[in-house]
């Protein structure tokens, strides 16, 4: 335990970077990004607060917990596996602990450990308002805040572990595959989908059990029934929103005990599991493979001649996020997961066809409203905000930043490839994400083609302000790639900035009242208007922050 406990604290000084260095400035960042979500954890206890109000009116009060709780372990679960994946097999580290006289168990358990910790991170935000609030308007007394810390603490140990074992189960075959390379990138592709796949199964299934007569009788019945139907999704979820409903009889205790005890059996199997798989699939993960091409006379000018520079970077920058696991996972994967992850909740439902013409009859209600295009935007923004690929633009170059200093190209070349890329890879989740709003939900083209124009702006927006902020803050001391985008937080700031400029955008065109083409051509404007700004800003300091930049 000794060793484990040492690994961890290695892996987590390692990955903390800056802030794991001496001196009070080590604290300044987790202090300036624990204020700026501050409004975002109001936000969610407020959602709380109403939707309590309204469901403990019927005696369904209980539901709000036992859905946040599901709900928070569905996004441990989710985006879990992009942590599992790179920080099991993708990092470089695997190299150096494989030689020392450490088990795999304590390998695994000390990069689960650090996963584990890095999701706490999350949770403070969207699961600490939802205990605290549902404390308060409960009248729930001290029993039930101790029950929840440990609640908080074990519950993404489950969702967690899922995750673990669907990568362990696909990269346990990278020691028959020829190109170690092609399976990196492969294997950690299906290894998302196959977790994606397996939620999509879990809860099509939990919907289906459910009839309509059941459910309508769930409301009715009062006394938190409806608790059952809102924790099917994970085992432990319905013990641990059982343990804090009751936390004032014995069998609060009673179902706490089985909560940790069913999270304690989770992982002892997982433990087990890793010591049979983890080396099987980890050892040679490293290796590289080549293929020699014999190119003619015409074939080799053809690669040989001269081109511009910026597109020669533009196509290094894709030619890297393409071909390097990590950046491709968590940058340009991510493009193409946002559809469906918007889409889970709809196509989980046995009744997903209905659903769709409601919100058809939605969009002609509203279709005279500001109310349309803000929500239009306020997607975009977000899901173009949250793909980190400008953002850690500078930080990928990591200890080869200097190499950028000696070639015969301006900084500002190098930094217009960085937007375009970034640009490129944000827009084809954009353009994705209208393709599905036109064929599901039937939406007119005229509307969709407004709504495309306003993504060019909105996607250059966010790439701007990503690139700049990376420009600000680069992290270019890491040790390997899942470091440089996953435990970044300028893609985190970035997205605070474009979650910030989507609500005053919101707020803004329906305080004018305007109808739904005039505050789409506003939004329009006003997005061209902010990437000019930003686009001259970069002209003229771009180059000046870039040559301070040291490596």
């Amino acid at each position: 335990m000794n060793k484990t406990l040492a690994l961890t604290r290695i892996l987590l000084v390692n990955g903390t970077g800056q802030m794991s260095k001496p001196g009070k400035k080590r604290f300044l960042l987790p202090a300036l990004l624990l204020v700026a979500l501050l409004p975002l954890a109001s936000a969610i206890g407020n959602m709380v607060a109403i939707f309590y109000d309204a469901l403990q009116s019927i005696g369904q009060g209980g539901a709000v917990l036992g859905l946040g709780l599901a709900l928070a372990s569905l996004v441990v679960f989710m985006f879990g596996i992009f942590y599992v994946i790179t920080v099991f097999y993708f990092a470089q580290d695997v190299e150096h602990l494989l030689p020392l006289p450490l088990k795999p168990g304590q390998i695994v358990t000390a990069k689960f450990l650090t996963v584990l910790l890095y999701e706490y991170l999350t949770l403070l935000i969207f699961l600490v308002p939802l205990i605290v609030v549902f404390g308060i308007k409960d009248g729930a007394g001290v029993l039930y805040y101790l029950y929840a810390i440990v609640v908080f603490l074990a519950l993404p140990v489950v969702p967690l572990v899922l995750a673990s074992v669907i990568a362990m189960a696909i990269m346990s075959f990278a020691g028959v595959a020829r190109n170690k390379d092609r399976f990196r990138m492969l294997g950690g592709v299906a290894a998302v989908l196959a977790s994606f796949g397996l939620n999509m199964f879990i809860q099509r299934s939990i919907n289906k059990a459910m009839k309509p007569e059941q459910m309508q009788d769930m409301l009715l019945g009062g006394n938190n029934s409806l608790i059952e139907f809102a924790t099917r999704s994970f085992p432990s979820v319905k013990l641990a929103a059982n343990a804090l409903l009751r936390e004032s009889q014995l069998a609060g205790a009673a179902w706490l005990v089985l909560f940790v005890g069913l999270t304690a059996l989770f992982y002892i199997v997982f433990v087990a599991l890793a010591q049979r798989f983890y080396f099987r699939g980890v050892m040679g993960i490293s290796e590289t493979a080549a293929r020699r091409i014999r190119l003619s006379g015409s074939q080799l000018d053809r690669q040989t001649s001269q081109q511009s520079a910026r597109k020669a970077l533009l196509l290094k920058e894709l030619r890297i996020l393409m071909r390097t696991p990590p950046f491709f996972l968590n940058c340009v994967l991510m493009s193409f997961l946002w559809p469906v992850l918007l889409l889970i909740p709809v196509l989980t439902q046995p009744d997903f066809k209905e659903m769709l013409g409601s919100a058809q009859t939605l969009f002609e209600t509203f279709e005279s409203s500001a109310l349309v295009p803000a929500i239009g935007l306020a997607l975009l923004l977000f899901v173009s905000g949250a793909n980190a690929t400008a953002s850690t633009s500078i930080s990928r170059e990591g200890a080869g930043f200097f190499v950028s200093k000696y070639m015969p190209v301006s900084y500002g070349s190098m930094i217009a490839a960085k937007v375009a890329a970034g640009w490129l890879i944000t827009m084809i989740g954009a353009l994705l994400l209208l393709v599905v709003a036109f064929f599901m939900l039937q939406l007119p083209l005229l509307f969709i083609l407004a709504m495309l124009v306003i993504a060019i702006a909105a996607t250059l927006f966010t790439c701007l302000t990503g690139i700049m902020i990376d420009l600000w803050l680069p992290k270019l001391v890491w040790d390997n790639e899942q470091k440089a985008v996953k435990q970044n937080m300028n893609g985190l700031f970035n997205l605070l900035l474009s979650i910030a400029a989507a609500a005053a955008l919101f707020i803004l065109v329906n305080w004018l009242g305007l109808g739904l083409w005039a505050a789409a051509a506003l939004l329009l404007v006003l997005m061209v208007a902010a990437d000019v700004v930003l686009i001259r800003l970069l002209k003229a300091k771009g180059e000046a922050w870039f040559g301070r930049i040291e490596a």
